[in-house]
């Protein structure tokens, strides 16, 4: 007789190694490229990497300019307000052209405008006050009282721009604008300082947002100022000419 068969047993097959996915990395999201792609489509990008930056400056200034200044005229029109005035055309250019400059700044451009607007109305009225025969009331007159009004009024922007070193030139248009007697009616003279605040929101969104800058929410960093010279209205200040006048600047503060 054979002997029994005996079942040989089965040999056991090796586990197999499950792999885990890793988790993809958020570089590769679709929603991190676009973010990226944009961000290369800021000014502060550009304006490093460019061979020449002037023209992207140049470029970013005539359509955030234009936008916003297009935005106050739309909203004077639909809000029946008077928001146009003169001096907004140098202040638009300078909040976007030089943006990181402290003469930019909403705390330069909004204590400007509002000591001009006073120092305007002031002199006029005091020179009125005075010679109650030079009628400044009315625009339309020019004399030699108008003359003393006007010159009173560009020396108390002036002494009050450099005492509270707030210094935004187109602030002095303002000053002549008012003692000129062009700003009449209440709603005329809070016009200006509301135009004014309605630029320099309108400049904190595109130099922050479009830009990509770190546009100052009050005053201007000197770091930030240092870091993008070049929109700061300091072109040279990388050569041996530029750190000494910025030196010099440094030691008067």
């Amino acid at each position: 007789m054979s002997p029994p068969k005996t079942s040989r047993p089965k040999a056991s097959r090796p586990a197999r190694k499950v792999r885990r996915r890793r988790p993809a990395s958020p570089q590769g999201s679709l929603l991190f490229r676009v973010i990226a792609a944009l961000s290369r489509m800021q000014v502060s990008y550009m304006v490093r990497n460019a061979s020449r930056p002037g023209v992207i400056v140049a470029t970013f200034a005539l359509i955030s300019g234009a936008s916003a200044l297009a935005l106050i005229t739309l909203a004077a029109q639909l809000l029946d307000l008077p928001l146009l005035f003169p001096p907004l055309g140098p202040t638009a250019f300078i909040l976007f052209y030089t943006p990181m400059a402290a003469s930019a700044s909403p705390r330069n451009t909004i204590q400007a405008h509002c000591m001009a607007v006073a120092a305007g109305l002031g002199s006029m009225w005091v020179v009125d006050y005075l010679f109650p025969i030079a009628n400044l009331v009315d625009p339309a007159t020019m004399n030699g009282y108008r003359v003393a009004a006007i010159t009173l009024a560009m020396i108390l922007i002036s002494i009050a721009m450099m005492t509270t070193r707030s210094i935004h030139p187109p602030a002095a248009a303002s000053a002549l604008i008012a003692a000129m007697g062009y700003l009449r009616t209440p709603m005329q003279i809070l016009g200006l300082p509301a135009a004014v605040l309605f630029l320099v929101f309108l400049a904190v969104i595109l130099n922050r947002m479009v830009g990509g800058l770190p546009y100052p929410l009050w005053r201007a960093d000197p770091d930030a100022s240092r870091l993008y010279s070049f929109l700061a209205g300091n072109p040279e200040s990388g050569t041996f000419w530029g750190q000494l006048n910025q030196q010099l600047y440094q030691r008067r503060d």
